[in-house]
């Protein structure tokens, strides 16, 4: 078994599907390929976080992107994803390779690439560069390059020798303080509106580049979980995940913090909370800055919007009344980042925390996300509490539900499960229209919506949805468990 090609990357699990051998093998396979497209060896960035492994994994991944014809390779410890991603952007490499599972358990680790002009790979030198670390996997089989009892090797000590000229190490700090520059340079000027922040890095790498961003804010934060941790200090490194934000909103309350955010293991989702403690849905905050966009006449209004199929409904309310098209495709930034590229859209939002704007780049940055959100605050003076109220008003109160059912299931299956676990919670399934860009969607006259759809990185199914807020409670935990019973009597024989 091989590390697995997931949304974003391949990931695997430490001393099972990933190895530091073959992540090593896979950053060969993705220069080789790069090279070969290129006409020319790419300036490679190497990052890793905090992860079992992590260090070691990146020294042979810069080891083996130098053998394959990087002409130059640096290593940078504890590389936010975004700051990578800003900094192929900006021209300081064509090619970053991170160690990294990001949201995952500490039990997985995985490669994140990012290439020109700062986003994911493109999808055909992807698929190559799969296709060739595939053909070397089979050629390595039976080859012993990992074992279980490597998911608790120590990790610790410097880099050593690296082993090629090429090579070199540095400390992601500068490059971190030129992303938090960048992302400020992009707004009129630095909001000015101090504020009592928390902020929990969740025992990952971007806590510490994200107090930085609110210390050029002027913002006053309080930090949670900065300090970078192989188990992420016993918390998930996912914001989606309700138990993973309930230490931020407790300490928002106990502080009366203006607002708390939430940031994953790498850095590339940010989840808000209100001064009340309460979460501020990722399509919420998203809806809520374009907004903010289009009355200060940021970016281009007259582009569309990308999102991903399980972002909230009210992004399309919204752009709606704006005329302005909404484009939705497949889960995963790197689905939306082309359309970044190309002028099509200027702005783009996943539904874990993903967003992103042009003005800042074309990957997903929840560090310009923060400071379009102090430019908001700013500008309104108001608590963002009382601007999530005003949004709910004007577009409906729907509560967000998601959940997990093991197993695998087709189309079809997923489609017959959906629908009977719609008809038995006492919704109209007949009238709903039904969409496959991920999974099987099912959207209500109501405006309430059901996706199923099979998860590309731990296996089974993810279900999501958006239930009108006056029948939520009771609701949303009926129609998961309908949907886990449907699934199992389709699967029956």
């Amino acid at each position: 078994m091989r590390m697995r090609r997931s949304a974003d990357g391949w990931r695997g699990l430490i001393g099972r599907t990933f190895t530091p051998e073959r992540a090593a093998r896979l950053a060969a396979a993705i220069v080789t390929v790069a090279r070969a497209q290129d006409g020319d060896g790419p300036r490679v960035v190497v990052g890793y976080d905090c992860r079992r492994l992590g260090r070691r994994t990146a020294q042979l991944v810069a080891r083996a992107a130098g053998d394959a014809g990087a002409r130059a390779v640096r290593i940078v410890t504890h590389l936010p994803t975004p700051t990578a991603s800003y900094l192929v952007g900006a021209g300081d490499a064509e090619l970053a390779l991170l160690v990294t599972a990001s949201h995952n358990p500490p039990e997985w680790n995985g490669v994140k690439a990012k290439g020109r002009p700062g986003c994911s790979l493109d999808a055909a030198l992807e698929r190559r560069a799969d296709a060739l670390f595939d053909d070397w996997e089979r050629a390595a089989d039976g080859v012993q390059s990992g074992h279980p009892d490597d998911a608790c090797a120590d990790d610790t000590g410097d880099l050593g020798d690296l082993g090629n000229s090429n090579v070199n190490a540095c400390d992601a700090s500068p490059w971190i303080d030129r992303h938090v520059a960048h992302v400020l340079s992009c707004l009129p000027a630095t909001p000015d509106r101090p504020l009592r922040v928390v902020v929990d890095g969740l025992g990952g790498i971007a806590g510490s580049a994200m107090l930085r961003l609110c210390d050029a804010l002027h913002w006053s934060a309080m930090p949670l979980g900065c300090a970078p941790f192989a188990d992420f200090g016993g918390v998930a490194p996912d914001p989606s995940l309700p138990a993973s934000r309930r230490r931020a909103a407790d300490a928002v309350r106990a502080e009366r913090a203006d607002l708390g955010l939430v940031v994953d293991g790498d850095g590339d989702r940010v989840y808000a909370i209100d001064g009340d403690g309460r979460t501020v849905e990722p399509h919420e905050l998203f809806a809520l800055l374009l907004a903010h966009r289009h009355r200060q006449r940021h970016g281009h209004p007259e582009r569309g919007v990308a999102i991903t199929a399980t972002t909230g409904a009210l992004v399309r309310r919204q752009c709606a009344r704006w005329h302005r098209p909404v484009v939705e495709l497949p889960v995963g930034f790197k689905h939306l980042s082309p359309l970044l590229v190309e002028g099509r859209v200027d702005a783009g939002a996943g539904g874990v925390g993903d967003l992103a704007f042009a003005e800042f780049g074309v990957d997903r940055d929840p560090f310009g996300a923060v400071a379009l959100l102090a430019d908001l605050l700013a500008a309104s003076g108001r608590p963002l509490a009382s601007l999530v109220s005003d949004l709910r008003h004007r577009y409906g109160r729907f509560d967000w539900h998601e959940s997990h059912v093991d197993g695998d299931a087709t189309d079809t299956q997923l489609r017959a499960a959906g629908r009977r676990a719609l008809e038995r919670c006492g919704f109209d399934a007949r009238t709903a229209r039904i969409t496959t860009v991920d999974g099987v969607k099912f959207s209500l006259d109501s405006g309430e919506w059901l996706l199923l759809r099979p998860s590309t990185t731990e296996g089974g199914i993810r279900v999501y949805g958006e239930l009108l807020s006056a029948r939520a409670a009771g609701a949303a935990t009926a129609l998961a468990a309908h949907v886990a019973r449907a699934l199992a009597a389709e699967r029956s024989p």
